[in-house]
């Protein structure tokens, strides 16, 4: 059976990002293991999800049998990037630090999926995510080494990942990290090397 892979790449630097060299590497090595996988790869720098302002607020929580035509087509990106999601096994989140957080990029995208009776739900338990059975990856890269014990209270990036993850439902998580790029005794060179190593090691864990 043919499992699907979705990845989103939110790096606004192109072809010099790491996070996504790295996010190719992994396309290629799972290629490699596995020839019945099929890709979907978002590039968010290509094709941006919209900013949430007043018109797709009202086109996501109006009266969803009263829609205008033109709320309709300001909620069609959610609702693709929605199927998306739910048509996955494997989920590959492509992450660059900025300021301390995600990109723009990917902080609009997460505004799109995280949506009520879509992709979580609320009972008097408290929220439910409805998108389980899937796993995640999600590849991180900073300047710094956020590894390191004093920079960690300094990470909005990885643990506002895993949050908006299990909020919707997607609790098998792991994480591949190039810290440090901007470090003299680590540079780009260096990290990119052991996020490699780190992708060698998930790909055959789970290919």
């Amino acid at each position: 059976m043919t499992k699907q892979v979705l990845i989103i790449k939110s790096s606004p630097a192109n072809e010099f990002s790491v996070s996504s060299e790295i996010t190719d590497y992994l396309q290629s090595q799972l290629q490699n293991k596995n020839e019945s996988l099929a890709f979907t790869v978002r590039d968010l720098s290509q094709t941006p999800a919209p900013v949430y302002d007043n018109q797709i607020l009202n086109s996501f929580y109006g009266d969803q049998d009263a829609l205008t035509a033109e709320q309709t087509a300001v909620a069609q990106p959610s609702l693709l990037y929605i199927d998306e999601l739910k048509q996955a096994d494997i989920i590959v989140f492509a992450s660059p630090m900025h300021n301390f957080s995600v990109t723009s990029l990917m902080k609009n995208y997460i505004d799109q999926i995280c949506r009520f009776g879509l992709t979580f739900s609320y009972s008097e338990q408290g929220p439910k995510g409805l998108l389980e059975g899937k796993q995640a990856v999600i590849i991180a890269s900073a300047g710094a080494d956020m590894s390191m014990p004093e920079m960690h209270a300094m990470d909005f990036q990885v643990p506002y990942l895993k949050q908006v993850l299990g909020f919707i439902g997607i609790a098998d998580i792991d994480v591949i990290t190039a810290y440090g790029i901007s470090m003299p005794h680590i540079g780009s060179e260096v990290a990119t090397r052991q996020a490699k190593a780190q992708v060698d090691h998930w790909v055959n864990a789970v290919a």
